[in-house]
């Protein structure tokens, strides 16, 4: 019997993870044409120094705000770790600027240490219920980052970051347990 129930188990797993896997690789950048926000959400900081994850978000982000000029960047999260002496919103506009990204089109929301948190700030910041957004966030996180944003009443199209390649499957099973998380304490 435990070992039926082990396997249910892992096959309920594996199920998960491969609908996760689908859902991320159908919404990878379908926001189309010029939006007033970009949602760019924050990830790990050491330091002043923002970790690859998030450069890479960084950059995906660079590039859309280059073909869309008209769009404003909202960079998302505060200082999160002990071990950080920047936000990840200031590291964010730190490597948009550094990308040629006008520090006129960059707002920090610096406040936010979860991502539920980051859009109930941003939404504070953009006001206008009327506005388009882009949420930009590493391709493994953009479904629940998705189902938080239209919670907390944001309707946003989506921008998928590439993630570090050595980084992959532990980020894939985090998010698995975070959405699980998700759906079951609705936070």
């Amino acid at each position: 019997m435990e070992y039926f129930l082990y396997t249910v188990a892992c096959l309920l797993l594996l199920s998960v993870l491969a609908f996760i896997i689908a859902e991320v690789k159908a919404h990878k950048g379908n926001a189309a044409g010029e939006k007033d926000y970009l949602l760019i959400l924050g990830c790990r900081v050491k330091g002043s120094e923002a970790e690859e994850t998030l450069r890479m978000r960084c950059e995906k982000a660079a590039e859309y705000l280059k073909e869309h000029t008209g769009t404003v960047a909202i960079g998302c999260g505060g200082i999160v770790h002990a071990d950080q002496s920047i936000s990840e919103a200031q590291a964010i506009e730190e490597i948009l600027i550094s990308k040629g990204i006008e520090k006129e089109r960059i707002i920090r929301e610096d406040k936010s240490t979860t991502t539920v948190e980051n859009f109930k700030n941003a939404k504070k910041i953009i006001g206008n219920s009327k506005a388009s957004l882009a949420l930009l966030s590493s391709d493994f996180h953009l479904m629940r980052a998705r189902l938080i944003a239209k919670k907390a009443g944001l309707i946003c199209e989506t921008v998928s970051a590439p993630s570090p390649e050595n980084e992959l499957i532990k980020n894939y099973i985090r998010e698995f347990f975070a959405l699980i998380i998700f759906i079951v304490g609705g936070k």
